[in-house]
């Protein structure tokens, strides 16, 4: 029995298909001569277009489109790949070495992916996974093969098991083929983690000895609950998972049974849960899960994959065409979160040796007036064409009050601007903050007497909490939600708000998790917002739950010590309210 980190729930049982990548450092020299110069030179060329085209046609896949954080991915591929300098470098390397394209390419991919790798900051050395997958395609496609190594068969599902694998690996097969992945490298924050995710694929990572312990074309369990692998099961282990697969089925038709069902505990209290999106197409996901509204809006989303900034005209009919959707429900439109993990090229975006510590989110806004000034003016000019109330506006990343009077001051200017111009404007624009960093929420009680409503962004929250960059696998292991600093912050926010009578919402993968909600709603919150297929599952817990049993249970976590003994305490009360397991 193997054992790693679950990243993404399930059980699959299958046959194993080992996926091998191309190892750059094995490619064959081949020294070239003069006349052959031209012809190294224009195989690259035909390779990088193709290379662009694949990468293209593969973002526009549904899966990908449905998801901002993987939208963004392909949108860096993509740059990648059309990078001038990169172009600029293999050619010139041709030309002077006199050598074949494929070697050319593999040592400048892998002189790239060694300069990204040495830098200190790990946003850094995670795009040196993104230049190596870029070069693997690139030296594909020099050889006249398939950009993908992996060949599967249309009628034939296996496990994927592999060294690492990558976003693009996924995307660029049938998924329905896919019955599970498993990884001896990788995060639970990692790309591919989050499209299998997404996909509902049970996922592994970081599986000791996972290649020299399975074989292509065997039978495996692969638990992506526990984190087990079970090579060559026995007859009463398939039966086994065969009756999971029965039970989940089953419990798939009793969620979608539930999903036109109110969010109310059985002690009659009404949570909101509401829905994350990053673009238009996220809404049909949002109406089909019956969420009470949109909780967090991503408006970063146009300014990734554009090549000049959105005009003031177009984020109106863009935000509108959303709005108009989603009828009376209440939409959060978050301005824009850039900076950090995502970089757009249109902000010519300095390089930082500390991204997440840097320019980004409010920060940038505020130094760029004329990019906030645009938004803002088309928030503005759609919440007067909403319901009264209906269009909140969210700043995300306010480390401190002077930060949240510029902002405000910021604003006040546009809407006297707009009425100068005769704009219509709405009687109250709905003004919030998110909480992400200690300082805010330590300042909770004062940020909530300025400010209609708190949406606390506990990924972020945790991550600067504990100064723990979860995608880096040396420390990931110390990203804890359930450590007891984390939750007294998050108590100390949702009491704020409930003394100056603001409501207090959480989005991030604490409030789509199962395992937390019992917690969550004993800690005060009424208004949950994550990705809309966790809805129906959350809100069939909720239907379970009784506040008024829970709150003091709830309360004593906060006095404990660790957070393996948080967990162990959670285990035990969502166990005995018959609510969810770990590693849901």
């Amino acid at each position: 029995m193997l054992k790693g980190s679950a990243i993404s729930p399930g059980i699959a049982l299958g046959r194993v298909f080992c996926l091998k990548h191309f190892r750059l450092e094995n490619v064959a020299v081949r020294t070239i001569l003069e006349n052959e110069v031209e012809n190294e030179v224009q195989r690259f060329q035909q390779a990088i277009q193709l290379a662009h085209d694949e990468i293209n046609q593969l973002s526009q896949l549904p899966q990908i489109k449905s998801s901002l954080e993987i939208a963004n991915i392909f949108h860096a591929h993509l740059t990648l790949v059309d990078d001038p300098d990169l172009k600029k470098e293999v050619l010139k390397r041709i030309r002077e070495r006199r050598q074949n394209v494929e070697a050319i390419v593999s040592s400048v991919t892998r002189d790239y992916s060694e300069f990204f790798k040495s830098l200190p900051d790990p946003q850094f050395q995670a795009k040196a996974i993104d230049i190596m997958d870029i070069g693997r395609r690139i030296l594909s496609n020099c050889q006249d093969e398939n950009a993908s190594p992996l060949k599967i068969k249309p009628d034939e599902k296996v496990i994927l098991v592999a060294e690492d694998i990558t976003a693009a690996d996924i995307a660029g097969f049938d998924t329905s083929m896919i019955l599970g992945i498993a990884t001896e490298e990788g995060t639970t924050s990692s790309h591919a983690a989050i499209l299998a995710r997404s996909l509902g694929i049970p996922a592994l990572v970081q599986v000791k000895n996972l290649l020299q312990s399975v074989v292509h074309g065997k039978t495996i369990i692969l638990d992506g609950n526990s984190g087990f692998i079970i090579s060559n099961p026995t007859t009463a282990q398939i039966n086994e998972c065969k009756v999971y697969f029965e039970a989940f089925l089953a419990e798939k038709i009793d969620l979608k049974n539930i999903a036109p069902s109110l969010s109310i505990t059985k002690d009659g209290v009404r949570i909101k849960l509401l829905a994350n999106i990053g673009q238009i197409q996220d809404v049909d996901s949002v109406l089909t899960n019956q969420a009470d509204g949109i909780g967090l809006y991503r408006t970063e989303f146009t300014y990734l994959i554009r090549k000049r900034f959105p005009t003031e005209k177009e984020l109106i009919n863009l935000y509108w065409s959303v709005i108009e959707r989603m009828g009376d429900k209440e939409i959060v439109l978050r301005t824009i979160d850039l900076g950090g993990d995502k970089l757009s090229q249109l902000l010519k975006h300095p390089l930082e040796k500390n991204p997440e510590l840097g320019w980004r989110a409010i920060r940038l806004s505020l130094d760029r007036p004329d990019v906030f000034r645009t938004q803002l003016r088309a928030i503005i000019k759609v919440s007067s064409k909403a319901k009264p109330g209906q269009v909140k506006v969210l700043i995300p990343m306010i480390s401190g009050i002077s930060e949240l009077r510029k902002t405000k001051e910021f604003l006040g200017k546009l809407i006297e601007e707009l009425k100068n111009e005769k704009v219509e404007i709405p009687e109250q624009i709905k003004f919030g903050v998110m909480i992400e960093v200690p300082s805010s929420a330590l300042l909770a009680d004062k940020i909530a007497q300025q400010v209609d409503f708190l949406s606390i962004g506990s990924n972020d929250l945790v991550q600067y909490t504990l100064a723990v960059d979860r995608t880096n696998s040396k420390v990931s292991h110390l990203y804890q939600p359930l450590n007891p600093a984390v939750l007294k912050l998050i108590s100390l926010v949702v009491q704020s708000g409930e003394k100056h009578l603001k409501t207090v919402s959480i989005c991030g993968e604490l409030a789509g998790d199962p395992f937390f909600t019992i917690l969550l709603l004993g800690l005060g919150l009424k208004e949950l917002s994550m990705n809309s297929i966790c809805i129906p599952k959350i809100k069939n817990i909720i239907r379970k739950i009784s506040i008024s049993e829970i709150k003091d249970e709830i309360s004593k976590l906060l006095e404990m010590s660790t957070s393996e003994e948080v967990e162990e305490a959670l285990w035990q009360l969502n166990k005995k309210y018959q609510i969810a397991s770990k590693n849901v």
